[in-house]
């Protein structure tokens, strides 16, 4: 007997492969409940397009011709709006950039293998520049509180999942955009070691360090995602699989002088709670100097870095100054004066924070900080759009730069009902190690994802 999917709150991933399974409902179904939600919504300031109706109701009519035990078969998804998708536009957050993609990156070409839907792009800030979720118009808002930032750059990315749109979702992640609007948004944002999954057929940020993140509502969904996509990659060996137990691991956390909640009290008191917690269950927890991350995370902006940026895009904001937001342009345009010897001095000396970091991170199991220390309103962002977004980013800018996996999870409420997240990060190749961490952490937290739907 077919039922209503409107009980399915998140669309979770193992609640429809299970319905799947018994019989219980067909992909058109859930393709039509997708579609009811969206249009349910009063913004939908997180899409930049979907998938047309028809297209996308045939490829769920497809599906049901298929063998449903496809790993992701009828999963519902989207992706951030820099990753093309044949016959889908793509403006990076640009509508003056908008272009007909002809080509389909190979992640989303392998989800659409294993069986999974397409619902549509989100929305992001333009160019992925910035990690608050406001530099594009209109913009996405939490969905805690409209007043406040998503998170950005992959703001849409993070907001269609809290909110139940979709099961999974993908976005871009250089510098933290894969894990802060997992935290505003209280899901999991899993940010895998760079070059794990390929990122051609996007448009990058930093090429040499840009990677894919999952969105989704639980570690465990986040990490099945994960596991298809790296079926039968070539990189896969290298993932330790070793398991890591939370209650017997040894873990740093920054000291006094490198935490950093930039005032904000009801953070601090979060971070605190998340601490007592996992000590409690046995864990074992020691504060070690952050000076090399946060050196480190100064460079994506603030160095030579910011070049790659400037070859993505550099010469459409020359030609077409007043499509680009005036922050975003600026903050591009200063890779233009770089020059090779500025690139080699920078790549020298992340090397040596690099080997700095990992040495540290050796002597633990995982390194535990807040996603971000703060959050802010969306006019604060707008009137102070540097300062804010460098605090925001300021224990994530790091972590594509030293080659580390970081999985973002909920973290608790805060007492004015916005939520906090916590980032669980190893040295490469530790991905399944911290997805493992993040699932025991959602065991025992017992924190419930995403927004009210």
């Amino acid at each position: 007997m077919r039922v209503s999917l409107t009980s399915y709150q998140g669309l979770d991933l193992f609640h429809l492969r299970e319905g799947y399974s018994a019989g219980r409902f067909v992909p058109r179904q859930v393709a039509e409940e997708v579609l009811r939600r969206i249009s349910e919504r009063s913004s939908r300031a997180e899409w930049i397009c979907l998938v047309p109706e028809a297209e996308l109701l045939a490829r769920a009519d497809h599906l049901a011709t298929l063998d449903a035990n496809l790993p992701l078969y009828g999963i519902p998804f989207a992706i951030k709006d820099n990753i093309h998708v044949e016959g889908l536009l793509l403006t990076a957050g640009c509508p003056d950039y908008r272009t007909l993609s002809t080509t389909t990156s190979p992640v989303v070409q392998r989800l659409l293998d294993l069986g999974a839907m397409l619902i549509g792009k989100n929305t992001m800030d333009e160019f992925a520049t910035g990690v608050v979720g406001v530099r594009s118009d209109p913009h996405p808002v939490s969905p805690f509180n409209p007043d406040f930032i998503p998170g950005g750059s992959s703001s849409g990315s993070g907001v269609v999942v809290s909110t139940g749109c979709v099961t999974f979702s993908l976005g871009s992640d250089t510098g933290g955009s894969g894990r802060l609007p997992a935290a505003m948004c209280n899901i999991v944002g899993f940010k895998p070691t760079p070059h794990l999954l390929s990122n051609e057929g996007m448009v990058y940020a930093n090429k040499s360090i840009d990677c894919i993140p999952v969105f989704a509502r639980t570690a465990v969904e986040a990490e099945c995602v994960f596991r298809q996509l790296m079926e039968n990659n070539r990189a896969a060996g290298l993932l330790a699989n070793s398991i890591p137990d939370l209650k017997r691991i040894r873990i740093a956390i920054p000291d006094a002088e490198g935490l950093n909640f930039f005032g904000d009290a009801r953070a601090e008191t979060c971070f605190k709670d998340v601490l007592k917690t996992l000590e409690a269950q046995g864990a074992q927890i020691e504060p070690v100097d952050f000076s090399v991350f946060v050196e480190a995370g100064a460079m994506l902006f603030d160095g030579a870095f910011v070049s790659e940026r400037y070859d993505s895009v550099g010469s459409f904001i020359k030609q077409h100054p007043d499509s680009v937001n005036e922050v975003v342009a600026g903050c591009i345009l200063k890779g233009e004066t770089v020059t090779s010897h500025d690139i080699w001095t920078d790549v020298a000396r992340l090397n040596h924070l690099k080997t700095a970091a990992h040495q540290l991170l050796a002597s633990f199991d995982c390194l535990l900080m807040p996603t971000a220390g703060t959050l802010y309103r969306c006019d604060e962002v707008k009137a102070d759009p540097l300062e804010l977004n460098r605090n925001m980013a300021y224990y994530t800018n790091f972590g594509n730069l030293l080659e580390l996996s970081v999985v973002s999870v909920p973290g608790g409420m805060r007492d004015d009902g916005l939520p906090f997240g916590v980032s669980f990060a190893g040295p490469r190749y530790s991905d399944y190690q911290m997805l493992a961490l993040a699932k025991q952490w959602e065991q025992i937290s017992g924190i419930q994802p995403g927004a009210p739907v």
